[in-house]
């Protein structure tokens, strides 16, 4: 930690190192944050790339060359977005750790003054903010990934069907691409939901020291 940043030297020894514990968590929160909108970045940078090829391609080759390189390039891209999506989802659950972290921090200093609680932006309890919540950027940025894995994936599977079903109209290939397209953001959706549930579980019954219940409990009494 820079000198500029050390906690005052009249604290407690407790209070200094639950300080620079603070800080170290925040850059840590900070960092994954940045790391989680990398992540997506290059993943889009990816796909805008592929594209770009292939639209390059079609103005040179026949159209009919580039069914392969096409359905590569598609298969490619979902693999690539179902690992990034992965990691937006460990990267959701550090995030939280982190925060929940700071919330123990902050518990130290309201048991010391009840009347600073009131300044922190959630209680001071190491079962918030939920693994499950939406908001934040890592929920926006799950979305977009979740919905290009949809859509490539029903591209894909329409374009399949279209080349095992010679003849197979081109309404019923885009409604099965559709149907499809539908699906997967709903296993995206339900995959999220059951590792985040799974995490929020995991943390109740080994991390958290600090329930919520029990502050406002205690508050009630007081």
């Amino acid at each position: 930690m820079p000198k500029h940043e050390l906690p005052p030297a009249d604290l407690d020894a407790t209070a200094q190192i639950l300080i620079a514990e603070h800080q170290r968590l925040s850059d840590l929160y900070l960092y994954n944050t940045d790391m989680g909108e990398r992540r997506t970045s290059m993943y889009i940078s990816v796909i805008s790339l592929g594209a770009a090829g292939l639209i390059g391609l079609a103005q040179l080759v026949d159209s009919t060359i580039l069914y392969w390189p096409a359905t590569v390039l598609l298969v490619g891209m979902l693999v690539l977005g179902l690992l990034t999506f992965h990691r937006l989802i460990e990267r959701r659950m550090r995030g939280v750790e982190n925060l929940r972290a700071i919330n123990r921090i902050h518990r130290y200093f309201v048991e010391k003054q009840p009347e600073v609680a009131q300044y922190f932006y959630w209680a001071p309890c190491d079962d918030l903010p939920s693994f499950r919540g939406k908001g934040g950027a890592f929920a926006g940025l799950r979305d977009i990934v979740a919905l290009l894995n949809s859509l490539f994936g029903g591209f894909l599977g329409g374009e399949i069907l279209a080349a095992i079903w010679q003849g197979l109209p081109l309404w019923a290939s885009l409604l099965l691409g559709g149907a499809l397209t539908l699906a997967l953001w709903v296993l995206h959706q339900r995959y999220e939901d059951s590792q985040l549930k799974r995490a929020e579980e995991r943390a109740l019954a080994r991390d958290v020291h600090f329930p919520r219940a029990a502050f406002e409990n205690k508050a009630k009494r007081e």
